[in-house]
């Protein structure tokens, strides 16, 4: 199995690196994945990064990986999609992603 690789998109910090899944279902389902964060029970500071928008996941030398964002309606609370990793190198090159961009994705 590669690194897992989890970016964190907010309304303040718009690229926030997190190093510590040792899985990309920890990374997506955890306490401190992708729920735990839209449930607002990760161990971050919100005040300082801002509500919780996205969250791209991906395994080193995967093909694709996902855009995850809170969806009520969902049995998760979440709703994820595909998205290249040539797409996703991108973002990781220019240190961001647009909530727009993202978007395009669901």
């Amino acid at each position: 199995m590669g690194n897992i690789n989890y970016r964190a998109i907010h309304t303040k910090a718009l690229w926030r690196k997190v190093s510590t899944h040792q899985s990309l279902d920890a990374a997506i389902n955890g306490k401190d994945g992708a729920a735990g964060l839209f449930a607002r029970k990760a161990r971050i500071n919100y005040a300082t990064h801002g509500d919780p928008l996205y969250v791209l996941v991906w395994e080193a030398g995967s093909a694709s990986g996902y855009v995850i964002k809170a969806d009520g309606a969902a049995p998760s609370g979440l709703r994820k999609a595909v998205v290249p990793i040539g797409t996703i190198q991108q973002f990781e090159d220019r240190g961001q992603a647009s909530p727009a961009e993202l978007e395009r994705f669901f």
